[in-house]
């Protein structure tokens, strides 16, 4: 069997046409899934010994990168701390540094301690799916939830919890994690 030119200059014009739309993709969701602040998340996420896409992923559903978020709950900057999750994980941090409620405005600092934040509910809970339920509503709700037996990891990887804002977080935090493992690596 013979292809004609005519054949081979479609299957190539095909192929670039579909290398083209997979760059263009690929580009397009660099923007809307940015690496911005990446020497600080770098650089934290190997202090506290968290995957940097897991960091990304949270401040990407926390404050979609904008240093200046407010939350209706007063939690500030990039990965939204409240004022008085700010004061306790100062103390966790190990120097006597002890920055006003402002600090949270700045990107190196708020990312500094919403990295020890997360690192900490890590260590505390053992398992993704509880650390981000109670960075999202906080530890003390979290360890209520675990006594009474209300957190449930499924099958499908995804997190069953009590309030259901949270377990939106939490699975959209995984989902994001899975869209920055796959454009970066």
């Amino acid at each position: 069997m013979r292809i004609s030119r005519k054949t081979i200059m479609l299957l190539v014009a095909a192929a670039c046409a579909v290398a083209f739309l997979n760059f263009a993709y690929k580009v397009m969701m660099k923007q809307i899934y940015p690496l911005k602040y990446s020497d600080w998340v770098e650089q934290y996420s190997e202090e506290y010994n968290l995957d940097k896409t897991l960091v990304y992923a949270v401040i990407k559903c926390e404050s979609n990168f904008n240093p200046n978020a407010v939350s209706p709950k007063n939690a500030k900057g990039l990965m939204q701390l409240t004022d008085e999750t700010f004061e306790w994980v100062q103390l966790k941090d190990g120097t006597d540094e002890k920055l006003g409620a402002e600090a949270l405005f700045d990107p190196q600092t708020n990312i500094k301690y919403g990295t020890l934040l997360l690192s900490l509910h890590i260590n505390e809970f053992s398992d993704l799916c509880t650390a981000l339920a109670a960075y999202n509503a906080g530890r003390g709700q979290v360890q209520k939830w675990l006594k009474d037996g209300k957190i449930v990891e499924k099958s499908d990887g995804n997190c069953s919890v009590p309030f259901k804002e949270t377990e939106a977080y939490i699975n959209r935090v995984l989902k994001v994690k899975e869209i920055y493992q796959k454009l970066y690596g």
